[in-house]
């Protein structure tokens, strides 16, 4: 019954900020009176707008109630299941999402992105052939470029992905074993940028697939 009510107070609260045409940053009435329009306990309430708050569509204020979140696709995401966070099986399920994700985009990309879009991805190159040459990590540097790489398209939910799949690599980095001879990633990533900068989105895409062959190798090296 408990459930049942938490399930009402959240259907209606989401019609609630539908019907009035509640936008970002919009006050919404307070739990006592939310609970008296839609007939159920304060506790189904406070229950269904902390449920939504993890859900990025309320926000709470201390000490100033309840108000309307700007949409993002990032707290949808991030509720992919804990359990991929860990072990080489359904890593590598993310993986496979990743990289047909980054290559699936690459003609979108190479269709918008200006040299002058590819700068901060040809510096982010050299910094990270710079920290592989002395044996310094480059999980920043590689994250920023991919993210810098795909701005061009304005899409906040290939960002929030990408942003995710990063997250999760970097929870599995520290168990993933160093091939005695490891592949250097900072020439693969100054391949994308001279393809893209030629216009050659095919060339381009293959660059981004030979980019994940190490991670890969390190993956069936778990076993």
């Amino acid at each position: 019954m408990a459930s049942s009510l938490f399930v009402k107070a959240q259907a209606e609260l989401r019609s609630y900020i539908q019907e009035h045409g509640l936008g970002p940053g919009d006050r919404l009435p307070s739990e006592g009176e939310l609970a008296t329009r839609f007939g159920v306990s304060r506790g189904a309430i406070r229950e269904a707008t902390r449920s939504l708050q993890t859900l990025g569509v309320i926000e709470a204020r201390h000490g100033n109630g309840l108000y309307v979140s700007a949409f993002s696709f990032r707290p949808i995401v991030e509720q992919l299941p804990y359990g991929l966070s860990y072990g080489g099986t359904q890593f590598s399920e993310i993986l496979q999402a990743r990289e047909a994700l980054e290559t699936g985009l690459m003609h979108a990309v190479a269709s918008l992105i200006t040299a002058d879009d590819l700068a901060d991805c040809t510096r982010l190159a050299h910094e990270m052939d710079r920290l592989e040459s002395i044996g310094e990590p480059t999980i920043d540097v590689d994250r920023d470029f991919h993210l810098s790489l795909y701005k061009v398209l304005d899409n906040s939910l290939v960002d929030s992905l990408i942003e995710t799949f990063w997250d999760l690599y970097r929870g599995l980095d520290g168990t993933l074993p160093t091939p005695e001879n490891p592949i250097r990633h900072a020439p693969f990533h100054l391949a994308i940028v001279e393809a893209l900068l030629a216009n050659d989105a095919a060339e381009a895409m293959l660059c981004m697939r030979r980019h994940f062959d190490d991670v890969r190798h390190r993956l069936e090296a778990l076993g």
